[in-house]
């Protein structure tokens, strides 16, 4: 619970410098794209998976962990590619909006590798109600922390 307060602690700070500089004269707005959306999906995706975990028994479980695990790695697939392609691509970061897109999914990226060991390790010890409360946390919470990058940075005008 502490992490995941210092996790929302940092995304304030970021928020707060992202609404700050996007105030300045260079800034320009980012052309449509639909990885966003791959992403947002995802991240529901393991939400859902986890919550079919939590409230099963058995194969069904068994599943809805394989479903959360599957979202994970494909958010954290598909999130570093659009990292690496933004911070490759034309114009690489000069574009104050691109560089922000950078820093909040990098953020986010490592909060899910660091919640996603933490839920592992979790799991392996046991697969209690316990331990898929703690993951239900981590999970619920990263997501609803990719919802207000995404809203921050795509909705918000």
């Amino acid at each position: 619970v502490a992490a995941l307060a210092a996790t929302a602690m940092l995304f304030a700070s970021l928020a707060s410098a992202y609404l700050v500089r996007r105030s300045f004269p260079d800034w320009t707005a980012p052309a449509p794209a639909p990885w966003p959306f791959v992403l947002l999906a995802c991240g529901t995706w393991a939400s859902i998976g986890i919550e079919a975990a939590c409230r099963s028994e058995g194969r069904p479980r068994h599943r809805g962990l394989i479903n959360l695990g599957a979202a994970s790695l494909f958010y954290l697939g598909g999130a570093t590619t659009v990292i690496v392609s933004i911070a490759s691509g034309e114009g690489r970061l000069a574009a104050p909006h691109q560089a922000f897109v950078v820093l909040l999914l990098g953020v986010h990226v490592v909060h899910a590798i660091l919640g996603g060991s933490f839920s592992l390790l979790s799991l392996r010890a046991s697969v209690s109600d316990h331990g898929l409360s703690l993951v239900r946390l981590v999970t619920h919470s990263l997501t609803a922390l990719l919802f207000a990058i995404f809203f921050l940075l795509f909705v918000l005008r």
